[in-house]
């Protein structure tokens, strides 16, 4: 794999194919996102970091256990996730002082780490870890830059009608249509 091919798979993962906006998984986490930007970049890093460790753990699965079983892919990927998350909640207690269990929460019933393993099932091993990395700093930024568009908001301008879900649609909508610009080719 050389180095356009890298470069253009870390560029659909976080702008063109942005699994949160364009793929609607892992959107509760971003529209409920009540954080401030670096509480945001916390929870995406540790859900690109998640995403890493469940490719790498999931891929191998899929490719030489599930082959005579593809039904249980995703009962066995979800175990494998909520697996990981719950290893890496144990391992973040005892190291990150003011760590926030619901933070781990949000990991383990995030699509976005689900929809990205099966999704990868039928790429190769290394464009499988590259797309689950770019996929993951996707997220990160996703979250990061909705949380500061979300502080800049003021609620009294907001007509009472849009307060709350629907704004947090429309401001979601807007992010959508501008790397959806980004998918045509000039």
């Amino acid at each position: 794999m050389d180095f356009k091919i890298i470069l253009g798979i870390v560029l659909a993962g976080i702008l063109s194919e942005n699994y949160a906006l364009l793929h609607f998984l892992g959107t509760g986490a971003v529209l409920e996102n009540e954080r401030s930007s670096r509480q945001s970049l916390t929870l995406g890093l540790g859900t690109t970091l998640v995403m890493l460790i469940s490719t790498l753990i999931t891929w191998p699965i899929n490719n030489y256990l599930l082959v005579e079983v593809p039904y249980l892919q995703t009962m066995v990927f979800v175990f494998v996730v909520l697996l990981v998350v719950e290893v890496i909640h144990m391992i973040a207690r005892k190291i990150v002082d003011n760590y926030c269990h619901a933070h781990f929460v949000k990991f383990a019933i995030n699509g976005a780490v689900l929809g990205l393993c099966i999704h990868n099932t039928e790429a190769d091993y290394l464009t499988a870890i590259v797309t689950s990395v770019a996929v993951g700093i996707g997220f990160m930024l996703t979250m990061t830059l909705y949380a500061k568009i979300e502080s800049t908001v003021d609620e009294e301008a907001i007509p009472a009608p849009f307060r709350g879900i629907p704004i947090a649609l429309l401001t979601a909508g807007m992010i959508v249509l501008a790397l959806l610009a980004l998918q045509f080719k000039f």
